[in-house]
């Protein structure tokens, strides 16, 4: 899928998965039969909601409406129900779904310029030409590119009125209501956190700088020069002071990226192995992990040091056995919800009590 690419803010390291971890929760995802090309939508307790009707994949959906490739390579959105219907005739060359908004931003497939539609497929606004790129909506804005040089970026709201000038370098979508923008001021990058009206909230110095790009569950974790980690609050204040516990580490995946929040809990990592931490900074599971891939918040698939997978909860506790190969075990997609796959790519889903809730095992292939 080609997604509109919205540059990020990156200083001493960029995380940038970050807050794609606002809380989003997965009501249907795509999944087909061994029998079959095509594909449904399962939820996450492992009923199908129907079954081969896409050539590809659909998007999976936070709402009820979800996105589909078409065969002619252009996207449209459909309902998510047993008989999906599309919610207009369009189809857009370029699309994001609905994410956590009733808004979001397409680019008809004869048009040059991007427009705002609604959940029912309605046109909502027109985006002049010089509008080239655009993030998603979350307190109603979404942030934009104009094609000056350089480029500069503002927020506009549903209606495709600018609220906040584009005036950055850089600008990140509002989650937890603020975002992170990126000024030139007399010559030198001026980094700060602000509130939908555009008002700073905190501006960095020379002591901390951010370690993503986005909050997470109201915190955002900084670094200084003495590689001390520490936690903001939505409010620019120091809500978990830094600790020798954890300490600077890169995600090797995706999946294990550390000190970002899913539904109270985080990766933390003491310099060598992977533990879990809440968001008072206290550690319920301690660093004895190679690896650990951040789920949506209940499960979480682990890696021991014999090299074999298994699956935990956040207070540690041994959800699916550690007899597991590499790849076998994905991130969870709902609080308590694991994927499940073996060597033939078929999955089945295990509930937080470690139970199997989908079908026999062998009959999914899920996405």
């Amino acid at each position: 899928m080609k997604r509109l690419y919205l540059p990020i803010v990156i200083t001493l390291c960029l995380l940038s998965m970050s807050c794609r971890h606002d809380s989003t929760t997965i009501e249907y995802f795509p999944y087909r039969i061994e029998k079959s090309d095509f594909w449904g939508m399962m939820s996450p307790d492992g009923k199908p909601l129907f079954s081969g009707k896409f050539m590809f994949a659909p998007q999976a959906t936070t709402g009820n409406v979800f996105m589909a490739l078409e065969e002619e390579g252009k996207y449209a959105f459909y309902t998510a129900e047993a008989e999906p219907q599309r919610i207009n005739n369009e189809l857009y060359t370029i699309a994001q779904p609905f994410r956590n908004s009733n808004y979001t931003i397409v680019r008809c497939e004869d048009a040059d310029h991007l427009s705002i539609i609604d959940i029912d497929g309605k046109h909502r606004a027109e985006l002049p030409d010089s509008i080239i790129d655009t993030g998603f909506f979350s307190a109603g804005l979404t942030p934009f590119v104009v094609n000056t040089q350089p480029p500069r970026m503002g927020y506009l709201d549903i209606d495709g009125n600018i609220v906040i000038e584009p005036r950055y370098r850089l600008a990140t979508n509002f989650v937890c209501g603020v975002a992170l923008v990126e000024e030139i001021i007399k010559g030198i990058p001026s980094l700060t956190i602000i509130n939908p009206k555009g008002e700073k909230i905190y501006t960095f110095g020379n002591e901390w700088q951010p370690l993503a790009s986005e909050y997470s569950d109201g915190l955002l974790p900084v670094i200084n020069n003495r590689r001390e980690i520490g936690f903001l609050d939505t409010r620019g204040r120091m809500a978990i002071q830094p600790s020798d516990q954890w300490s600077m580490c890169l995600p090797s995946n995706p999946y294990t990226i550390p000190y970002t929040f899913k539904a109270g809990h985080c990766i933390y990592s003491d310099g060598t192995n992977y533990g879990l931490m809440n968001k008072r900074g206290k550690i319920t599971v301690e660093a004895r992990y190679k690896n650990i891939y951040l789920g949506e918040g209940g499960l979480f698939a682990a890696e021991n040091q014999e090299g074999k997978w298994g699956c935990i909860d956040s207070q540690g506790r041994e959800i699916i056995p550690f007899n597991h190969v590499p790849g076998e075990i994905r991130p969870s997609i709902t609080p308590q919800t694991i994927v499940l796959m073996n060597e033939a790519q078929r999955h089945r889903l295990i509930n937080s009590r470690g139970e199997t809730i989908s079908r026999p095992f062998g009959e999914y292939r899920a996405k």
